[in-house]
């Protein structure tokens, strides 16, 4: 796979704040945009995850669609990065539909993906080169999300096209099932999942993250439950269910979640196409509850049904909440929020020529963040873009 990158633009032009950066005493790996080009233009590439490397450098996957392939499903791409962003190898592989998030595990990278019988699998790879050194079955199907916890341990979300049923599985940090739970759909949405995973339909908002609160700990699950696209908080030892928050069936739905503290969460969600942002929610995780009784913020200004990335930064001067997304005019913007509180810090936008979706976003090493998005080349060619931004937009300028 040849990719080449294009340098857009270097440094802190990349969005606008109220402080004022001086680019020349910013040196060349704190912020970069690059964007990863591919000489077919017959594929479509849409970026997936990304991590930073220990030994330095980012690693980015994508699913890779050939309409002229015989294979419904896209393959998978993988992108080293040196830390400025330049290429410095790039692998295919034959694993379909891979999905977040990328797998740090001893020293080596991994995916999920699935084979052409939709039996999921936890591949990895050696950073140095790409090369496929193990790979694991993770006895269940057509996986939708993957997610590694602080103990090391993967829990996967599937879909069982037998019984109708998200499929959650957990996993020992060497890949040996641990517990495996059943959320009944209670409708048949196989048609809609494949659509889901070949990039034929709509791109549904699945995710996976922790909790820990007076209630206990577990993890929190954005699925197909019962008729609707929910949000199912589960028990960290049981996986078993203890409280979600539903919308209307599938037509609406949260777009992500990130626990600030305690039982403070922040939440987005659409509904008719339009977004909303919940930056100080109270949830029980112990009950059910329904999203339209949350005190929402429209954002107008994003784009349709949009993707949000929800996560924390942590700062060497403070904690923040970032929700990160695209707007109508073409730009990436970052909503940066109190971690403690539902107080707006800063907004930050950087604006395109053309269409871009963000995909993911990471905190880096020094305290600043790494987005990956998707931007459309002549309005046409999907294409990954990694955009690396130091922490000094982030924390409060002093008097």
């Amino acid at each position: 796979m040849n990719i080449q990158h294009i340098t857009i633009f270097v440094i802190l032009l990349l969005l606008t704040t109220a402080c004022e950066i001086n680019q020349k005493e910013i040196k060349p790996e704190d912020g970069f945009v690059k964007i990863y080009n591919h000489p077919d233009e017959e594929l479509a590439l849409f970026p997936e995850s990304v991590v930073e490397l220990s030994q330095g450098g980012f690693i980015f996957i994508s699913a890779v669609k050939d309409e002229n392939a015989d294979i419904e499903y896209p393959y998978t791409s993988l992108v080293r990065t040196s830390s400025s962003g330049e290429v410095m190898w790039t692998m295919e592989y034959d694993w379909l539909a891979p999905t977040s998030k990328l797998i740090l595990s001893n020293g080596s990278v991994g995916f999920v993906a699935m084979n052409q019988q939709f039996e999921a699998f936890a591949v990895m790879i050696d950073p140095d080169n790409g090369l496929e050194t193990a790979q694991h079955a993770l006895e269940m199907t057509m996986p939708l999300y993957s997610y590694t916890d602080e103990q090391g341990k993967l829990v996967v979300l599937g879909y069982d096209f037998v019984t109708r049923s998200s499929w959650i599985s957990r996993y020992s940090s060497s890949f040996q099932l641990e517990r495996s739970t059943m959320l009944p759909v209670n409708t048949d949405l196989e048609y809609l999942v494949q659509r889901h995973l070949n990039k034929t339909g709509q791109d549904y908002p699945f995710f996976i993250g922790s909790y820990s609160n007076s209630s206990g700990t577990g993890y929190y699950v954005n699925c197909f439950y019962n008729y609707t696209l929910r949000t199912v908080f589960l028990d960290g030892s049981s996986l078993s269910a203890t409280g979600d928050i539903y919308s209307f069936q599938i037509e609406e739905g949260i777009s992500s979640l990130i626990q600030k503290s305690g039982n403070l969460f922040g939440i987005t969600s659409y509904y008719e196409g339009n977004n909303y942002l919940m930056s100080g929610a109270e949830i029980d995780v112990l009950s059910s509850g329904n999203i339209k009784d949350l005190s929402a913020e429209p954002l107008y200004e994003l784009t349709y049904k949009a993707a949000v990335m929800a996560g924390p930064l942590n700062t060497s001067v403070e904690n923040y909440a970032l929700f990160v997304s695209q707007t109508n005019d073409n730009s990436v913007v970052i909503y940066q929020y109190a971690l403690e509180s539902d107080s707006l810090i800063k907004t930050h936008t950087r604006e395109f020529d053309q269409r871009v979706e963000v995909r993911d976003f990471i905190q880096t090493e020094d305290h600043g963040v790494a987005i990956l998005a998707g931007i459309y080349i002549l309005g046409k060619y999907q294409r990954p873009m990694l955009i690396k931004l130091p922490e000094t937009p982030f924390v409060p300028e002093e008097d």
